[in-house]
């Protein structure tokens, strides 16, 4: 190791030694920084190749290290190429969208968000979508990637697919509104963990109480995207503030009514739940009339009645 401690914490990023190996053949030649005993210090490469000393660390039980904010974007820019690559296949684009938006958690949460990080996300989006409609039906799709993704990363892209065929169902529908409900997708649980995933997962059926962390996650998101509303639209966060919300006021972080959700929140809200459900079936397709009603329960009035009639309009065909 080098001695050379860096001279400001605040210039380096902690990213998951893990994200670096998934993406080690990009990313060779960045500066790693370790933290040890309060002090961070630079590693030095030698002969050795990238990925064993990452090994190496993680042999030792380290989990994150950490790198330069200008090495992030230089990733962010290395995933884009890859997502966004003619020439790679629907498998490495699929677990590559994943991976980066990972890594990207990590960046908005300690950077901030930035362009490149919106212009990431919606490549990401696009491609992914992209690799979804070129399937013959929704199924093949699951059946392809459900092994392959992880269980929250495709909610997320079956939750965007499916919003924006409802959005469809609309006369005030346009590719622009359904970027804007893609994004919010893309951005609305970005600061939560996988334990705070199955946390959510067993609220959602079994009514387990929320710890405040995740019952605020959405206020915190809103706090850090409204800072860039130059590229972040209200619209989409809008989405963000009211996807946990529930017209009986009982859902979180501020307990809202039906009257204050608008119509893209809830075709939002209510794509999600469908999904979330069909996620819980083990994407059994032939449930979806049980799931809409389930659904119903408990999003109906105002708007959530407009949005569930698309929506079975949308599952029906």
């Amino acid at each position: 190791m080098n001695e050379n401690e860096a001279n400001k914490s605040d210039e380096l990023i902690k990213i998951k030694i893990a994200h670096l190996i998934k993406f080690a053949q990009n990313f060779q030649g960045i500066e790693v920084h370790v933290l040890i005993s309060g002090k961070f210090v630079k590693m030095n490469y030698g002969s050795e190749q990238f990925v064993d000393i990452l090994k190496k660390l993680q042999e030792k039980k380290l989990e994150e290290v950490y790198i330069n904010q200008v090495d992030c974007k230089r990733i962010m820019a290395e995933i884009q190429q890859i997502v966004s690559s003619k020439t790679s296949t629907d498998q490495i684009k699929m677990q590559s969208s994943e991976n980066s938006i990972e890594i990207l958690k990590a960046f908005i949460t300690q950077m901030g968000i930035t362009k490149e990080a919106i212009d990431l996300l919606n490549s990401i989006n696009k491609n992914s979508l992209g690799i979804l409609q070129q399937s013959p039906n929704l199924m093949e799709w699951i059946k392809r990637f459900k092994t392959s993704c992880s269980e929250e990363f495709l909610k997320s892209i079956l939750t965007s697919y499916l919003a924006c065929r409802i959005i469809d169902q609309f006369p005030w529908g346009s590719q622009p509104i359904k970027e804007k409900t893609c994004l919010a997708s893309m951005l609305c649980d970005i600061n939560l963990s996988k334990d705070d995933f199955a946390a959510l997962n067993d609220y959602e059926e079994n009514g387990t109480p929320l710890s405040d962390k995740i019952k605020q996650h959405s206020a915190e998101i809103i706090k850090l995207l409204s800072i860039r509303k130059d590229i972040v639209s209200s619209e989409t966060l809008v989405i963000i503030e009211q996807h946990h919300e529930r017209p009986d006021g009982s859902g979180f972080p501020f307990g809202i009514q039906g009257p204050r959700f608008n119509q893209l929140s809830s075709i939002f809200i209510v794509s999600q739940q469908f999904i979330h459900h069909l996620v819980r079936c083990n994407f059994d397709y032939q449930q979806r009339r049980a799931i809409l009603e389930r659904v119903y329960e408990v999003y109906r009035g105002k708007n959530f009645d407009k949005a569930m009639g698309a929506l079975v309009s949308v599952v029906n065909k």
